[in-house]
């Protein structure tokens, strides 16, 4: 047995053998121990269904290269995942049959997944559904130990929920922004290259198509890993500095390239911008609208064509379901009727055209090299104010998320520090 004080070695030692691999046969797999962590054993066969449900998820292509990338950091996940469930069966914390069947329930839901479709899923990847009940299991008894172990450190106060209320009350018209984030920390400066690297590796991976919600499950270090990263509405002045200016500099929809801060690196995948307090006079919209494509290497000719027509188009409608009825009677041109969707969800440019219009009231809007759009409010209506009982439990359960993270990574840490991990690849 090897006793070790951090994970920088996992790379190291990790060499290409079966378990990057598609798996070959059930026995090969038993036959090969990855790792031991204390008394408990990590197969080859366990990292390979691992690496295979990551891939699968993520939308990655299954190449050898790709698993042996991906191979050091879902090992020392799944490393970490022994550990904490090992604290929780020392501590006498158990998942009940409830929460691990809700846990496996919010994996579907993440991947689109019909209920009563999990296993036809499972079955379809080759991967054994114990391998997601495992990391369920890790991830509740880990929070159970927490909560009991933390006490006061992560109990939150009606004054830090008031400080905060009053601080996104005092900002209101300042900028606010819905992100998401995956974290990947840096504990010692021997650990930096790697995460450097993860990090460029992700986003490649972005770029090539995988969902940035699978990819902050399956890599993100922080506590929002398990809602894909999703850090919800975030006001400024209630982040780094760093942080913000990097999110200014994305577009909506945008992400970010690896940021390094003093714990680590981030990727950012900015989704909306809004100024606060805006939703309080955010409004409810039903509109139809039809669709005409252009393209950037469009000839003037046909451009002026397509613009004619989506013109006369609302010049000629009269009511909503005359423009999708009208809409769709044009080849190539799409036309449908959306209800009840918050103006603030909508993208920037349809959001300034629609927001001066009245119901019945129709419009064009030109995206340029993208779509020729003929935009008509059927209704509108104001959205019913959030209580401020709400909001603060809001408030409430974003501190408690943010104090859990620093305890779980500081008491991580120290399991880390005082574990015996036998790498055997």
């Amino acid at each position: 047995m090897i006793k070790r004080q951090s994970f920088k070695f996992i790379a190291s030692l990790l060499i290409a053998g079966a378990c990057l691999l598609p798996i070959q046969s059930h026995a090969q797999g038993v036959m090969r121990i990855a790792a031991v962590v204390n008394d408990d054993v990590i197969s080859a066969l366990d990292l390979a269904q691992r690496i295979s449900l990551t891939i699968a998820t993520s939308r990655m292509k299954d190449t050898r290269q790709v698993r042996q990338r991906l191979a050091p950091t879902i090992l020392r996940t799944m490393i970490d995942e022994r550990l904490k469930a090992q604290e929780g069966k020392r501590q006498g914390m158990a998942a009940t049959d409830a929460e691990i069947k809700s846990g496996i329930a919010n994996f579907a839901a993440s991947q689109k997944i019909k209920p009563d479709g999990i296993d036809a899923y499972f079955n379809k990847i080759g991967v054994d559904k114990e391998i997601i009940e495992e990391q369920a299991i890790a991830e509740i008894t880990w929070t159970k130990v927490l909560t009991r172990r933390s006490g006061d450190r992560i109990k939150v106060t009606d004054k830090e929920i008031d400080d905060i209320f009053a601080q996104i009350e005092a900002n209101k018209g300042k900028p606010e922004y819905l992100y998401s984030e995956i974290f990947l920390p840096v504990e010692t400066p021997a650990d930096d290259a790697s995460a450097r690297q993860m990090s460029e590796r992700l986003i490649a991976h972005i770029k090539n198509g995988s969902p940035f919600a699978a990819l902050a499950r399956d890599f993100s270090q922080s506590p929002s890993a398990l809602q894909g990263g999703n850090l919800g509405w975030v006001q400024s002045g209630n982040m780094s500095a760093e942080i913000e200016a990097r999110l200014n500099a994305i577009d909506e929809g945008g992400y970010s390239n690896p940021l390094r801060t003093a714990s680590g690196y981030y990727i950012l995948h900015l989704r909306k911008k809004r100024i606060a307090g805006a939703e309080e006079n955010d409004e409810i919209l039903d509109v139809a609208q039809a669709v005409f494509p252009l393209k950037a290497t469009m000839a003037d000719d046909l451009l002026n064509d397509k613009r004619t027509a989506a013109r006369n188009l609302a010049h000629e409608t009269q009511s909503c379901n005359d423009l999708v009825t009208r809409g769709q009677k044009i080849e190539g041109v799409d036309a449908r009727r959306f209800s009840n969707v918050k103006l603030s969800t909508m993208s920037a440019d349809v959001r300034k055209t629609l927001t001066p219009l009245s119901a019945n009231q129709i419009t064009t809007l030109e995206q340029t090299g993208r779509a020729m759009l003929v935009l008509m409010v059927c209704k509108r209506q104001p959205v019913a104010k959030v209580p401020e009982i709400a909001k603060k439990n809001r408030i409430k359960q974003s501190l408690r998320m943010e104090k859990i993270g620093r305890e779980g990574r500081r008491l991580l840490q120290k399991l880390r520090r005082n574990a015996f991990v036998d790498i055997r690849l």
